[in-house]
C-alpha cells in the first residue's frame, strides 16, 4: 500500500451540528448511511470510538470513481475524520501519528491500495482551535466489486495500524 502524509489548510468542522457522537451513543451508528451499507466501515468506526480508544471520529464518507487513464479504472474510496482524544491539540502529535501510520500501512504489499493521511486544522466546540487527521483510503480494481473488496481489506489493515498506534498513545499517557 502506498501511503502519504500531507498537511491541509482546510478546516475540519468538528463542532458541526449534525455530528454523531459514537462514543456517547454507539447505537447512533445506524444514522450513518455509509456505516449501514459497509460492515467493515461500521466496525472500524465503532472500534475507533470505543471507550478504551484514544481516538474519536467526527465524519466519514465513501464514494466511487473511475479513472480511464489507469489499467484498473474503478476506484472505491473513503474518508474518515478523526481526532486523538481527549483534547490533544498539538500539531506535532498529529504529524507523528500520521508518519507512524504511514509506515505501518506501507508494509502492506501492492499498489491497488493508497492511503493519504492529511493533518488539518480543526474548529472545535466553543470556538477553540485544534487539529484532526483525515484518513483517505483509495482502492483500485478492474471491476467496481473488486475495488470495493480491496477497499474493505484496506480498511482492515488501517484498523490494525490504528490499534497499534492506539496502544502506543495509551502507553505514553
Amino acid at each position: 500500500m502506498r501511503a502519504t502524509v500531507t498537511t491541509s489548510k482546510e478546516n475540519c468542522d468538528i463542532a458541526h451540528l449534525e455530528h454523531v457522537d459514537l462514543r456517547e451513543d454507539p447505537g447512533a451508528i445506524a444514522r450513518i448511511d455509509a456505516a449501514r451499507k459497509h460492515a467493515a466501515l461500521r466496525g472500524l468506526l465503532l472500534n475507533l470510538n470505543d471507550d478504551d480508544s484514544p481516538f474519536s471520529t467526527f465524519g466519514c464518507k465513501v464514494w466511487t470513481a473511475t479513472d480511464d487513464s489507469a489499467a484498473e479504472a474503478n476506484v472505491f474510496a473513503s474518508r474518515i475524520d478523526l481526532r486523538v482524544s481527549p483534547g490533544e491539540e498539538d500539531e506535532a502529535q498529529y504529524h507523528d501519528l500520521a508518519r507512524r501510520l504511514a509506515g505501518l500501512l506501507e508494509r502492506e504489499p501492492g499498489d491497488a491500495l493508497r492511503a493519504e493521511l492529511q493533518i488539518s486544522p480543526a474548529q472545535l466546540a466553543g470556538g477553540r482551535q485544534g487539529f484532526c487527521l483525515r484518513v483517505f483510503l483509495f482502492a483500485r480494481g478492474t471491476a467496481p466489486e473488486q475495488a470495493q473488496l480491496r477497499w474493505s481489506l484496506g480498511l482492515a489493515r488501517l484498523q490494525q495500524a490504528l490499534l497499534f498506534a492506539a496502544r502506543a498513545i495509551r502507553q505514553n499517557r
